[in-house]
This record gives C-alpha cells, sequence and structure tokens, in this order.
C-alpha cells in the first residue's frame, strides 16, 4: 500500500473517530463595559436531558469562568473575576445552546474561553474555543453583540455557529492531503 493511501486513511478515521481533533476558535468583539454573548452550541434534532450534561467554561485549564453541573449553575469555583457576570441562557440549555453571556466586559477579559460540553451517559465531549476581543468605549466603529432588548445579534464578528469554522478547516485539511498527494 503506497503512503498516499494510508495517509488518507488516517486522514479519515481521525476526522471520523476525532470531530474535535480539528481545533476551530471563533473570534468575537467587544466594547469595555458592553454584555457579550460568548457562542457555544451543539446540534442537536431533538431536546437534550439537560440533567446528562455538564457544561464548563473556563480559561486556559485553571479558570472557571463558569460551571452547569447536574442541571443547575454550580458557581463556588467560579473565579472570582466573573462573580455576578456570567449566565447560560438556560431556556436554550435543551437545544444545545451552551452560549455564555458576559456582562460588564472589561479589557482583563481579553482571553481564549473554553466551552466544554460533557455528557455522562453517552461519555461524549465537545469543546470550543472563542477567543474575545476588547475595544476601549471611544472606538465606536464596532458593532455590539446584543441588541438592547438583551437579544444576541447574528454579527459577522462574532458568529452564533461555530460549527461554520469546522467546514473550513475540513477544507484545509484536505487542501493539504492534495498536496501531499501530488509530492
Amino acid at each position: 500500500m503506497n503512503r498516499e493511501y494510508v495517509f488518507w486513511i488516517l486522514s479519515y478515521s481521525l476526522l471520523y473517530f476525532f470531530p474535535g481533533a480539528v481545533p476551530h476558535t471563533t473570534l468575537c468583539h467587544a466594547v469595555s463595559g458592553d454584555t457579550v454573548i460568548l457562542p457555544c452550541a451543539i446540534k442537536t434534532s431533538e431536546k437534550l436531558n439537560i440533567s446528562n450534561y455538564s457544561i464548563y467554561w473556563q480559561i486556559n485549564t485553571s479558570v472557571v469562568v463558569h460551571l452547569f453541573y447536574n442541571g443547575k449553575d454550580l458557581l463556588k469555583d467560579q473565579s472570582r473575576r466573573y462573580h455576578n457576570r456570567t449566565r447560560l441562557f438556560l431556556d436554550q440549555l435543551e437545544r444545545g445552546n451552551f452560549s455564555l453571556m458576559l456582562s460588564g466586559v472589561e479589557p482583563a477579559d481579553e482571553e481564549v474561553y473554553t466551552c466544554i460540553s460533557r455528557n455522562k451517559v453517552t461519555k461524549t465531549k465537545d469543546k470550543y474555543k472563542v477567543k474575545l476581543n476588547v475595544s476601549s468605549p471611544d472606538n465606536q466603529s464596532l458593532e455590539r453583540n446584543v441588541s438592547p432588548s438583551g437579544q444576541a445579534q447574528d454579527l459577522p464578528n462574532c458568529p452564533g455557529d461555530a460549527k461554520a469554522l469546522d467546514i473550513l478547516a475540513l477544507c484545509s485539511h484536505f487542501l493539504m492531503v492534495l498536496v501531499v498527494w501530488t509530492l
């Protein structure tokens, strides 16, 4: 078997058995003092039994931004920096929307946030990264991520569907395979 076939088989196996192995990061912008929604969603065709899920929002592996466990918020281990500033959309969790609302955005909030959802019954795990850029209130050219009514807006600088980046990663992966194929 030649190396191209082996490479194809390994590549396909990686994508099929480890769909989270292709990392992607969603980019969001916020103005200091605003409220921003950090997107995180899993695709589902039926309502989720949310008591089977743990939802972790964290920075690196040590800073707990928000934790949802056994059907309720569990904020005793939450970093003080985020105390009373985060919330999940509890009415949308069963539809797979694990997005986090962060209020009172500060320049120190400019970080890469990781959303991890785990299903304790099926043992599945999904992981998404969101890079938050914070600008000063003087910069009026940036659009807000939350409307005055508190509803998320569909903005290109903070997409609500992080899965679209999977397609880009997949296309890049196959382009790499084609380049190797021609060598």
